[in-house]
């Protein structure tokens, strides 16, 4: 037994729409596969406002993440190697033809780029632009002068020159400049 269309709280059922024509409601056409939404914003859920609700926790993306742990290693490297050379002025003076005032410039330049990679590392996570853009400049800073102590001979602008690279395409990728410019509450 049927019951007659009147008595249907719903309406009468909807017939699909052909191709190309209004759907009666708004609904939200998908985005292209790879087209992704910014960091921080949620994907929309249709023709109605979203329910408030908690925050969704939004992930790091990976080459951002990875700059800021070369970051953290570039900052414990330049306090080993700014103590050493400190450490070294103090007790031998003059060392194989430096004096003993470059070597507490160069160890003071070394610590004071350490607390600097170390802040801008910590604000990876809560830091706007600006953060991205000191990252990117003190990754091109290390990989500059590792090009440069390459080019003289010394065999050490190795590792600067891995850290220096990985600090500064984390920082000037596109996903890097979505998660810095994303919306904070």
């Amino acid at each position: 037994m049927t019951m007659p269309e009147s008595s249907n709280p719903y309406g009468r059922p909807q017939q699909p729409q052909p191709y190309g024509q209004a759907q009666p409601y708004a609904q939200q056409q998908p985005q292209p596969y790879g087209r992704q939404q910014p960091y921080g914003q949620a994907a929309p859920q249709g023709p109605y406002a979203p329910y408030p609700s908690a925050p969704v926790a939004v992930e790091m993306p990976r080459g951002v993440n990875h700059a800021r742990i070369g970051l953290y290693v570039l900052g414990g490297l330049n306090v080993l190697g700014g103590v050493l050379m400190l450490a070294a002025a103090g007790v031998k003076g003059d060392v194989d033809g430096t004096s003993a005032t470059q070597l507490y410039a160069t160890g003071t330049v070394a610590l004071v780029l350490s607390v600097v990679a170390f802040v801008v590392a910590a604000k990876f996570g809560s830091g706007g632009n600006g953060v991205r853009i000191t990252g990117a400049v003190v990754g091109g800073l290390v990989l500059l002068n590792a090009l440069v102590s390459l080019a003289t001979g010394q065999l050490t602008g190795g590792p600067g020159l891995a850290i220096g690279a990985l600090v500064l395409v984390g920082c000037l990728k596109k996903e890097a400049a979505d998660w810095f410019n994303r919306p904070r509450s």
